[in-house]
C-alpha cells in the first residue's frame, strides 16, 4: 500500500484514465477522472462505504494511468479500455446483435431504399426496427405504397433509357431507368416515403386500401392478400403511437432498476412518435449509479450507432454522457430529465416497469447464471482450497492424429464465463510423434514466454491453470511453471472419474456431481478439447502440418523423431544445410536430400 500511496502523490491534476490491477497484473477496473490525483486518491485515503468499492480496493495492488487533453478524450479512452480488458468491476454489455435499418442515399439522381446493418455518413437512415416489426416488413410496405425503383442500377437523367422491368408492369416501379418519370416527380414520391418513415402513416394506409380494393375487384386475390398483410402490419405500427407525442419525435429512453444485488436496464426506442423497440439488459456490476448510466450509454451506442437528437434519463449527472454523445454524433444531443407527470416522465415510468419486470421475471435465471459463473468461481476456490478466486482460468489440451498434426489449445474463462476472444491455439513445433507430455511442456513454455508480449490474452496471468489429464500431465505442468515462478493454482482433470489432482497431493479431489464447481472445470476442459480438435481438423483438411515433414518421401515417424531430436524445431530443420541433414544419425543421404529439397526449392 505504501508503494501505491507514493505513486498517488506523483499523479498530476490533469484529466485522464486510470487502470486498477490486482496482484497478477490483471486489470480489474478502468475509470476516468477530471482530476487524476484527486479521483485516484479517494480510493486509498477515504473509508469506502460501498461494499463493491471496498472489495475492489482490497484487490488493488498497482495502477497505471494515462493523461489526456480533456474529458472527451478520457471518455473515449475509458470506453476503449473497458472493451479491451473487460474488467470485472466495470459494466460489460455482451455484444448485441446488429439491428437492421432502412437507408437511402439522397445524393443519387433517383434514390432507392434498402436494408442495411452498417451505417455511414453518406446515407440517411431510419430505424432500428425490432420487437415484432422488422425493417423487411417496413420496406415491403414502402414497395407496395410507392412506385420506387427496386434495383441498384446507377441511374441519371442523361443516361440512355432502358427497357422497363417487371416491377413497372406490376405498377410497383415508376421506371426512372426508362425515363417514364422526371427526377422532380420521382423525388416527390421519395419525400412522401420519407414522411411515412418518420411517422405519417395516413396517406400510406389510404393507398394500400385503394390498391387492395382494386386487386380484389379484378380478382387478383394473391395481390389483395399481400396488401391486406401490409395493412395489418401498418396497423401494428400505428398501435404503438405514444399519446401526446408529435409524429416527428425521436427519443431513446433509459431507465435502470436495481434491487441491490440484481439490476436491469431498459431502453425504449421512440421513432416518429411510436414505440418502435424495447430492450432490456442484465447489469451485473457498477460502483455507483452515475457510472452505471455513463458506461452503459457509451457501450450501447457503440453497437447502436444511430444517435437521436434527444435521450431521456432519470435525474442523474449527465454531463459526461452529453460530452460523449456530442463527440460521437458530431451534433448537439439533448439529455432530458423530465418533470413528474409530463409525457416524457411517463416514458421513463414505462422503461422502469419493463426493467422491473425483466429483473423479476429473470431473477431465477439470473441467479442460476450467477451461480454457474462467478458463484462457481467462489465455490471452486472453497472446494479445492485454492489460494485465490480463479477469476481467470486457462485450460490446455493437446490434439493429434496418430502422432501427426499435433496442436494445442488454450481457452480462457473470465468470472466463470467463456471468453472466446482470449482463446489461443498452437502448432506443436518440437514433437512429431505421440508424446502428450512433451507437447504440454512446449505449449506451457511458449505461453509463459509470451507473458510480456503485447497480446492481450498472453499478457494476463491466470489465477488457475487447468490441464486436461491426470497426474503425469500435471507433473509436466508443475515442472514448467516452477521455472517461471508461477505461484498461482494449478490442477488437472482426469476424464474417467472426473478426478481433480493438485500438485504434491497424492489423493485426488472429487467434486460433487452436478455441482457448479465441477461444471466450471468441465466447461473449461470441454472447451479446450473442442477448440483443439477443431484446429487439428482444419489443419488436416488444409494439408498444413508444420511445413509438411510427413509428406516427404522416405520420412516416417522414426526419421521425424531423429530430425527433431537433433534440430529441436521445424524451423531449424528448414534452415539446416544438406551436410547437417546428412550427418543426422539414422538418415540416409537420399532422405536427407529429399528433406533439403522440400525446404529449399
Amino acid at each position: 500500500m505504501n508503494i501505491i500511496l507514493d505513486k498517488v502523490k506523483r499523479l498530476t491534476n490533469d484529466p485522464g484514465v486510470y487502470i486498477m490491477k490486482d496482484k497478477d497484473e490483471n486489470v480489474i477496473y478502468v475509470g476516468k477522472a477530471k482530476n487524476l490525483k484527486k479521483r485516484v486518491s479517494q480510493y486509498f485515503l477515504r473509508k469506502q462505504e460501498i461494499l463493491k468499492v471496498r472489495n475492489m480496493v482490497e484487490n488493488i495492488r498497482d495502477f497505471d494511468f494515462y493523461v489526456v487533453n480533456d474529458e472527451v478524450e478520457a471518455l473515449a479512452l475509458e470506453n476503449n479500455l473497458i472493451k479491451k480488458y473487460k474488467p470485472y468491476y466495470n459494466i460489460l454489455l455482451k455484444d448485441s446483435k446488429t439491428y437492421a435499418y432502412i437507408k437511402i442515399n439522397l445524393k443519387e439522381d433517383y434514390p432507392h431504399f434498402e436494408i442495411s446493418r452498417r451505417l455511414n455518413k453518406t446515407d440517411k437512415y431510419f430505424g432500428p426496427y425490432m420487437a415484432g416489426v422488422t425493417a423487411k416488413d417496413v420496406l415491403s410496405i414502402l414497395d407496395y405504397a410507392f412506385p420506387l425503383r427496386k434495383c441498384r442500377l446507377p441511374l441519371a437523367e442523361n443516361k440512355k433509357p432502358l427497357k422497363p422491368c417487371i416491377f413497372h408492369e406490376m405498377h410497383l416501379c415508376s421506371a426512372p431507368c426508362a425515363h417514364k418519370i422526371s427526377k422532380a416527380e420521382y423525388m416527390e414520391i421519395v419525400n412522401n416515403a420519407i414522411r411515412f418513415l418518420k411517422g405519417e402513416t395516413d396517406e400510406v394506409e389510404k393507398i394500400l386500401q385503394e390498391k387492395m380494393q382494386i386487386a380484389s375487384d379484378t380478382q387478383n386475390y394473391e395481390t389483395a392478400i399481400k396488401l391486406r398483410d401490409r395493412l395489418n402490419m401498418l396497423n401494428k405500427m400505428k398501435a404503438r403511437v405514444v399519446t401526446s407525442l408529435g409524429s416527428l419525435v425521436d427519443y431513446d429512453v433509459f431507465n435502470l432498476k436495481t434491487s441491490g444485488e440484481f439490476s436491469a436496464m431498459c431502453v425504449l426506442n421512440i421513432r416518429g412518435g411510436k414505440l418502435q423497440g424495447v430492450e432490456t439488459f442484465d447489469i451485473l456490476n457498477f460502483l455507483d449509479i452515475n457510472e452505471a448510466y455513463t458506461q452503459f450509454v457509451m457501450q450501447y451506442y457503440t453497437s447502436h450507432p444511430l444517435i437521436v437528437d434527444e435521450i431521456i434519463m432519470p435525474d442523474i449527472e449527465t454531463q459526461e454522457i452529453e460530452l460523449f454523445l456530442q463527440d460521437k454524433a458530431k451534433k448537439k444531443v439533448a439529455v432530458a430529465k423530465p418533470k413528474i407527470d409530463s409525457v416524457k416522465f411517463k416514458l421513463l415510468e414505462i422503461a422502469e416497469k419493463n426493467a422491473l419486470m425483466h429483473m423479476e421475471k429473470n431473477l431465477e435465471h439470473t441467479t442460476k447464471q450467477q451461480n454457474a459463473s462467478i458463484g462457481a468461481v467462489r465455490q471452486l476456490k472453497k472446494d479445492l482450497d485454492l489460494k485465490h478466486e480463479p477469476k481467470r482460468i486457462e485450460c490446455y489440451d493437446i490434439s493429434h492424429t496418430y502422432g501427426t498434426y499435433t496442436v494445442a489449445s488454450m481457452v480462457v474463462l473470465i468470472n466463470g464465463e467463456k471468453a472466446p476472444s482470449m482463446y489461443r491455439k498452437f502448432k506443436i513445433e518440437t514433437v512429431d510423434f505421440i508424446d502428450d507430455f512433451a507437447s504440454m511442456r512446449e505449449v506451457l513454455t511458449r505461453r509463459m514466454e509470451k507473458l510480456t508480449s503485447d497480446d492481450i490474452s498472453f499478457s494476463q496471468m491466470p489465477d488457475l491453470i487447468v490441464i486436461d489429464g491426470g497426474k503425469g500431465q500435471l507433473g509436466i505442468a508443475v515442472e514448467v511453471m516452477e521455472k517461471y515462478h508461477f505461484t498461482n493454482d494449478l490442477i488437472s482433470l482426469a476424464k474417467r472419474e472426473e478426478e481433480v489432482f493438485k500438485p504434491h497431493e497424492p489423493r485426488p479431489y472429487m467434486l460433487s456431481k452436478g455441482s457448479y464447481s465441477l461444471r466450471l472445470v468441465q466447461l473449461a476442459r470441454d472447451e479446450a478439447h473442442r477448440f483443439a480438435i477443431t484446429f487439428n481438423r482444419s489443419l488436416r483438411q488444409k494439408g498444413m502440418y508444420r511445413g509438411g515433414l510427413e509428406s516427404i518421401e522416405g520420412v516416417g515417424p522414426a526419421t521425424r523423431r531423429a530430425l527433431l531430436g537433433k534440430f529441436r524445431t521445424i524451423e531449424n530443420i528448414k534452415n539446416a544445410t544438406l551436410e547437417e541433414l546428412q550427418q543426422t544419425k539414422g538418415i540416409s543421404k537420399s532422405t536427407a536430400l529429399n528433406v533439403y529439397k522440400r525446404f529449399n526449392k
